[in-house]
């Protein structure tokens, strides 16, 4: 009888397979040991801990990780799309399972990764909300908070994640040679930022009238905590937009398109705008290049085959 994949899942020897959360506490350390940002491995964490629950609840017994079988990936993904989960998310989750289970297979604990033949959610290509300059200045003259404004006046102008924004140092901010040093960005990637002169009147005025005393290396920081987390900042931006009676969905990644949106009106280069962003592939770019229908109207325009 041809054994199928499943089969050979179930042959593992089970004394040498780990239960699954003492196998993802041994995989969370390896992305550590390769120096991914903490915010990646707080997600993998996280989606990772909903799946053993899944697992969990599906069998009322002790979770192994030669429980997983492509079937229970596919389980749980048809569970997430009956809760209406977003497929960029669903799509995500998926990735860290896989990713978890070809770790599994380097460990000799499956034969195959069962992930690899799940399928991911197909996502509806949709036009990214951005913010034009009215907007943005409708936004920051509705915040009351101060820190949160500044730092909403950076996002805005250097295209910075909220993440590195919120963990950024008094020594990163280079006044003398007009540049930002991001330390640590997505994939735990540096880079340097460079600033206009307005912006560094703005983060001088900061930091030297408005932010407060204490010990805190943070940039932005806070009497009571400081630091700021990047919860609060989306929380108020959101009550900001809103009070300035702004209809879009406005989140702090909103602010990082606008600011390469503000780029492509102005021609800049999309390989500029890529290094800007911190972008290990400049096609990953191409998500912040939109069209309006002026675009496309002048575009036509152009045309003169029947001149």
């Amino acid at each position: 009888m041809k054994k199928n994949q499943y089969t050979v899942v179930k042959e593992v020897a089970e004394d040498i397979v780990p239960m699954f959360n003492t196998a993802k506490e041994l995989f969370l350390t390896t992305l550590k040991d390769k120096q991914m940002s903490s915010e990646t491995i707080r997600g993998y964490d996280n989606d990772l801990k909903q799946f053993h629950t899944f697992l969990r609840d599906g069998s009322n017994a002790p979770v192994f990780v030669n429980c997983i079988t492509t079937e229970s990936i596919e389980l749980l993904v048809k569970q997430l799309r009956k809760n209406k989960l977003a497929a960029a998310s669903v799509n995500r989750k998926i990735n860290a399972i896989s990713s978890f289970c070809n770790f599994a297979v380097k460990k000799r604990w499956f034969a195959f990764n069962p992930a690899a033949d799940v399928d991911r959610v197909r996502e509806k290509s949709k036009e990214r909300a951005y913010l034009n300059v009215e907007e943005i200045q409708k936004i920051l003259a509705a915040i009351t908070h101060t820190t949160i404004k500044y730092v909403v006046i950076l996002m805005s102008n250097t295209g910075l994640r909220v993440s590195e924004a919120t963990n950024l140092r008094l020594s990163d901010v280079d006044f003398d040679n007009k540049v930002l040093h991001v330390i640590g960005g997505k994939g735990n990637k540096d880079r340097d930022v460079p600033l206009n002169d307005a912006l560094i009147e703005q983060l001088k005025t900061y930091k030297d009238k408005h932010r407060p005393t204490t010990n805190s290396l943070n940039f932005f920081a806070t009497s009571k905590t400081g630091g700021i987390s990047q919860q609060y900042v989306n929380r108020e931006l959101k009550e900001a937009a809103k009070k300035a009676g702004i209809e879009k969905e406005v989140t702090s990644h909103v602010l990082r398109h606008s600011f390469a949106s503000q780029l492509v009106q102005t021609q800049t280069h999309v390989a500029v705008i890529s290094k800007l962003l911190g972008h290990a592939d400049v096609r990953t770019t191409s998500i912040y290049m939109h069209a309006d229908q002026t675009d496309l109207q002048q575009a036509v325009n152009t045309i003169g085959f029947l001149k």
